[in-house]
């Protein structure tokens, strides 16, 4: 399991990373992206941002082309329609419209390779979508228009959302290491998707 710190410092590599592929590729940075309280001329509308993304961390070989090529390959195999970006310590899948995403079989695709000095860290997941309250009283996210569904745990220090109001959610993928149900902890939960 990943400590407090490193996971804040995995957030805020991922979050430089992102933008700096952004900023690279011309395209304009999504403003949860942006650091500090600018919303300017550079903010994006809410329809110009990905319906989804998952974010696998990643630790060991990256850096050979083969290597790349051979995960990219493995992931777009699996991400039915999702477009693959590899990178040094990550691989993005991201959904720009909204669609089942098949979340288990995208972290498979990596977390049982057979490539040398490779292994999958940790999983962030972000999309848009609702809350509700389960039966056994706690949390499920669904994602927007696909009526998808994970159990969702949210800690104390985030403010949670009416039931059924629109969220946008990145959290922590949970249950994958153990082939167990997957399930969501949420990091960040901004309503008004």
């Amino acid at each position: 399991m990943i400590g407090p710190i490193l996971w804040k410092s995995m957030l805020h590599r991922l979050a430089v990373v992102t933008v700096a592929t952004f900023l690279a590729a011309g395209i304009a940075v999504p403003p949860s992206a942006a650091s500090g309280p600018k919303r300017g001329a550079g903010a994006v509308a809410a329809d110009s941002t990905p319906f989804a993304r998952v974010y696998l961390a990643l630790r060991g070989c990256t850096s050979c082309s083969h290597c790349r090529t051979t995960i990219r390959q493995m992931v777009r195999s699996t991400t039915e329609g999702g477009e693959t970006k590899v990178g040094s310590d990550r691989v993005e899948v991201r959904y720009a419209t909204p669609r089942q995403v098949p979340l288990r079989q995208v972290i498979r695709s990596l977390a049982d390779n057979r490539l040398h000095d490779m292994s999958v860290v940790d999983v962030l997941f972000e999309a848009r979508g609702t809350l509700a309250t389960a039966k056994n009283g706690g949390a499920t996210f669904t994602l927007d228009e696909t009526g998808q569904t994970f159990p969702l745990s949210i800690g104390a220090s985030l403010a949670r959302p009416a039931d059924g109001s629109p969220v946008h959610l990145v959290a922590l993928v949970s249950g994958w290491r153990e082939n167990a149900a997957l399930s969501l902890v949420a990091r960040e939960v901004k309503p008004g998707a």
